[in-house]
């Protein structure tokens, strides 16, 4: 492919790179596997990235390995943000902030969030499907992967959120793509454009399959696998939303360039209740206790967490300024001293917010008697001040095993597992039993409001001895989430560590509709092979990141 290079430089204004050093910084992410691209691209615009497209589906047939991988920050945790053709990177020109207009935020998929808060905070408002990894992902990834976050046990994922986006489809033209009633649907469907033929043939499929389809939705509050084809065409409203399927695509399906998506507000006050449990045997009973008082977040994280959060919260101080670090620091070692050496299992952090902080306070109360039963430790922090050293640890916690836990890799593969939270009681013990089995030193953090637990291994993931339990861990846990309705995803979507297991959480059948949706809107497979629809156990198990690739 290297005679391709000089003819994309001469196509485009944009950058074109086959530098040795900025291929390898583009070929991991936050999962365990890597992809040396052969180029990375930097667009300037939707016209650079119109131009791209028609060039690989040209050149296609010449080059049949050609294909087209977006990616901004690399948070993803499933390999959907590398890939081993072009790689193209949204951060670099693609990261304008368009406008504010009520509650609409209008922005280009390269912006980070840590942009995007100040200027909805300053408005009172905020976005309710972020990610705990606010401080480095950003709203393309977010798109890209349906996320969701401690807010979505009230707001659920991005893809509620989202009203408008612009995407360059696979003839190579940039659309608008937004809801769309019955009277709109219908003169859609009549039009002779290939967008239209978008419509019509993702229209067709959904109502030949509709109870199917529906049916085939998980029964949880956040789900970012397969393709959202359950919540594209409603009968009984008569909206058909595109944006719906777009959204969680990870690229597949087409490049987005553009995002509409709709913020709420802020509520004024809000207050934390930290519960430390001994012993996570009593998590599920305190969960479902805890869920009856409707708290606005309910995360938690496990002592290995709280313990590396300790260790290296030193590592903040830049990012929170000398006197913000060392007040934190002085909250968090008020709370070890009480602990008198003997750490919790596990920690809870329970939000409620409102009007006033009296409101505020007058929950936590409640809630505070109600927990009184299972003779545990807690404390009320009636201010984001107080609580923000526990929320910097649990939105830092991937990032702390990341980069400080030696010799063993923080391997995201049964991360993002979530259930309906009624069913954890008998779910967790469950979990910790597949755990146990296959001796998985792993940490425990999540939205447990949600029933959504990130599990992560700590791995020798390079190591034959270690890599071996991968699939049969796997095979284990599917059944047991199935069991229960539950998802492997809450969040994290499928890229190449789930996508090879959609025919067994969803049925052959499902799988099926999921793969015609590919072949609808991407018919030569030039958007992000080997994800999702497009995964194979063989492939990305022959692309995990060998050790000295931990950075």
């Amino acid at each position: 492919m290297d005679d391709i290079i000089p003819k994309l430089r001469k196509l485009i204004k944009g950058e074109v790179t086959n530098d040795l050093s900025v291929r390898h910084d583009n070929s991991h992410d936050a999962s365990v596997y890597e992809l040396l691209p052969e180029a990375v691209i930097r667009p300037i615009d939707s016209t650079d990235i119109e131009k791209l497209v028609k060039f690989v589906s040209k050149n296609k047939s010449s080059y049949p390995k050609l294909a087209i991988t977006p990616r901004s920050a690399g948070t993803d945790m499933s390999g959907g943000a590398i890939g081993s053709s072009l790689l193209l990177d949204m951060t670099t020109h693609f990261n304008k902030i368009e406008s504010l207009q009520g509650t609409l935020l209008k922005t280009q998929p390269g912006v980070y969030m840590r942009a995007i808060d100040p200027l909805l905070y300053d408005k009172s408002l905020h976005l309710g499907c972020v990610p705990a990894s606010r401080a480095i992902n950003t709203i393309g990834g977010m798109v890209g992967n349906n996320s969701g976050g401690e807010r979505s046990l009230q707001y659920g994922n991005t893809e509620r959120w989202v009203r408008e986006l612009k995407v360059v489809f696979a003839d190579g033209n940039e659309y608008t793509v937004k809801p769309l009633n019955r009277k709109q649907l219908e003169q859609k469907l009549k039009e002779t454009t290939y967008e239209a033929s978008l419509y019509r043939q993702t229209y067709e499929l959904i109502e030949k399959n509709y109870d199917l389809i529906k049916n085939a939705r998980p029964h949880v509050n956040k789900n970012s696998m397969g393709y959202n084809l359950w919540s594209v065409w409603d009968r009984d409203t008569g909206i058909f939303d595109m944006t719906r399927l777009i959204t969680g695509s990870q690229g597949t399906l087409g490049i987005i360039t553009d995002i509409t998506i709709e913020a709420v507000p802020k509520a004024p006050y809000s207050g934390l209740l930290l519960a430390y449990l001994p012993s996570i045997k009593n998590l599920g009973d305190v969960i479902a206790t805890v869920m009856h008082h409707e708290p606005a977040t309910f995360e938690g994280f496990d002592n290995i967490t709280f313990n590396l959060g300790l260790r290296y919260f030193n590592t903040f101080r830049k990012q929170l300024g000398t006197k913000e670090w060392l007040r934190q620091q002085a909250v968090l070692l008020k709370s070890v001293a009480k602990f008198k050496g003997h750490i919790p299992s596990m920690f809870l952090m329970i939000e409620f917010d409102g009007q006033t902080k009296g409101e505020v306070l007058d929950k936590i109360s409640i809630l505070h008697d109600d927990l009184k039963s299972f003779k545990i430790e807690m404390d009320i922090q009636a201010d984001e001040a107080a609580s923000a050293p526990f929320w910097k640890i649990r939105r830092a916690a991937l990032s702390l095993l990341q980069n400080q836990v030696h010799g063993r890799y923080a391997s995201p593969f049964i991360d993002d597992m979530a259930v309906p939270p009624r069913y954890l009681p008998e779910f967790v013990p469950k979990l910790r039993k597949v755990i146990r089995k296959y001796k998985l030193p792993a940490t425990i953090q999540g939205h447990f409001g949600d029933g959504n637990f990130h599990v992560i291994p700590l791995m020798d993931i390079a190591g034959p001895k270690d890599r071996a339990k991968l699939e049969p861990v796997m095979r284990e846990l599917i059944p047991v989430v199935l069991k229960y309705g539950g998802t492997m995803a809450g969040e994290h979507n499928d890229g190449m560590v789930r996508g090879p297991w959609l025919p067994a959480v969803f049925g052959q059948p499902v799988y099926e509709i999921f793969k015609e949706t590919k072949e609808i809107f991407d018919p030569l497979y030039i958007f992000n092979p080997h994800k999702k629809t497009d995964a194979s156990w063989e492939y990305s198990m022959s692309h995990i990141r060998s050790a000295n690739d931990e950075g």
